[in-house]
């Protein structure tokens, strides 16, 4: 190994992400691992020469008891050694996965560049001019694992295009490294680093990618299959800018915005019946743009809301998708029109009201068109109030599932209306056809704990919280 190569491929790549050099604010992510060690050395050796300014950030997450307390000494001693002002962190990560319902390695991220993030702006307001950036120490085989998780997650070109190499003031300056590089480097400098035991469990889904999936594809199919990944990787990161280029300018010549297209609040935009003359994927973009544009953000959004919305050209006017966060897209004669809240010449949804309460032996429940009662146990995720989607089915006596469109062609619920009825939805189960039956599976029974109570507002009803279509 030419570590003098190795070294300079380091600065010319930190200058890559953006770093000024010399005189750049550097935060380096130590966890005390073999790439965070390398990540710093490397830098420490660039404060050496002035290029940089350094410090460095340890998050301990208070989950491995004393390895942890282990790596937190041993990443202050080496940064003590190196002449690196070091801070570390000390995090409940258990407690912070549960109260948000995340996965602990989710739960860890989220903590750790919130941290991260703290000391780089405590940092800018301190002293000196210029962006602090944040350096991670993903390499090569990061890339891999990230490309080959979203593939099998489904995602799109985005996704499968893996990390970027800057986000923000994020750096990723050794993406290109492999790990076998990092780990000679660190043996020619004799730098020795912390091993983490939990990277060989297969509890977390990365680490059955690293230490199962990869070996296997670079000993059975490729050796160097890692390189191929991150190659593809990297072109259908180009790709997916391109598209999202080609779709923001289609956008801004064809698409109509303006309040009075929106509904109840906010902008709208129109989507012209040329759409349909644009190639299949580029709709995709179009319309996922459209959708992120209306409601503020991408990350609600799936492809199944991008897929359904542009099969709103294939069917007749006053057609309706419902999405995240009360935004909807409605087939007019113009094209689709996205928008929040009630769109002209859609039906508005009612409001409800609903109270969660104890169930008690003996507990009787009238029958009420406009009142229903539910096992709260089984609510598997975010309540919605709604209008019909694809997929959507509805559990029948007997435990038979048959969906909504099929239910709705048997009792005989003319085509014009399926639209137009509410829908109290568990994601695609349907818990409630309001008017018309709930769901066997969510019926109470001598198991309930606790019940859920859902009836439909009055119109004379004081009570009109913010978004209350929507159960949380």
């Amino acid at each position: 190994m030419d570590t003098g190569a190795f070294e300079r491929r380091f600065k010319e790549r930190l200058r890559d992400c953006g770093a000024v050099l010399p005189g750049g604010r550097v935060l380096a992510a130590v966890s005390g691992g073999a790439d965070s060690v390398c990540l710093l050395g490397l830098l420490a050796r660039l404060k050496e020469q002035g290029e940089i300014r350094l410090r460095a950030v340890h998050v301990h997450h208070g989950l491995r008891g004393a390895e942890a307390d282990r790596d937190a000494c041993w990443v202050e001693n080496l940064c003590a050694r190196l002449g690196i002002s070091c801070r570390i962190f000390h995090e409940n990560v258990d407690e912070f996965a549960r109260e948000a319902h995340l996965g602990e390695e989710e739960a860890g991220r989220i903590l750790r560049y919130q941290r991260l993030e703290e000391e780089a702006e405590r940092w800018e307001r301190g002293e000196g001019e210029g962006p602090v950036w944040i350096a991670t120490a993903h390499h090569q085989g990061d890339q891999a694992e990230t490309i080959l998780h979203n593939l099998c997650r489904g995602s799109g070109l985005k996704g499968i295009g893996g990390m970027e190499k800057r986000r923000g003031r994020l750096i990723r300056p050794l993406l290109e490294e492999s790990r076998e590089e990092i780990l000679l480097w660190l043996e020619r400098q004799g730098l020795e680093y912390c091993q983490d035991s939990t990277n060989f469990s297969d509890c977390y889904t990365r680490n059955r990618i690293r230490g199962q999936l990869i070996p296997l594809i670079c000993q059975e199919i490729n050796p160097k299959g890692v390189e191929n990944i991150v190659r593809v990787g990297k072109l259908a990161a180009q790709a997916d800018e391109y598209l999202r280029d080609q779709a923001e300018k289609w956008l801004k010549v064809c698409a109509v915005r303006g309040e009075d297209l929106a509904g109840e609040q906010g902008e709208g935009i129109l989507l012209p019946e040329t759409l349909r003359e644009l190639p299949e994927i580029l709709r995709y973009y179009v319309v996922r743009l459209a959708l992120a544009g209306v409601l503020g953000r991408e990350r609600d959004l799936t492809y199944l809301h991008v897929r359904e919305t542009a099969a709103l050209l294939e069917k007749q006017a006053g057609r309706c998708v419902s999405l995240p966060a009360g935004c909807r897209a409605l087939r007019t004669y113009g094209g689709i029109r996205i928008g929040r809240g009630t769109l002209k010449g859609q039906t508005k949804l009612p409001q409800v009201k609903m109270q969660v309460f104890s169930h008690k032996k003996g507990m009787e429940f009238p029958k009420k068109q406009y009142t229903k009662w539910f096992d709260c146990d089984k609510i598997k995720g975010t309540l919605e109030l709604r209008f019909r989607r694809e997929g959507d089915y509805i559990t029948l006596p007997k435990g038979g599932r048959k969906l909504l469109r099929r239910y709705m062609i048997d009792e005989k619920i003319p085509a014009g209306k399926r639209d137009e009825i509410p829908l109290l939805a568990d994601g695609s189960h349907i818990m409630w056809i309001i008017g018309y039956r709930i769901s066997e599976y969510y019926k109470i029974g001598p198991d309930t704990a606790e019940v859920l109570e859902v009836s439909l507002k009055d119109k004379n009803d004081e009570d009109t919280e913010e978004e209350s279509w929507r159960i949380r």
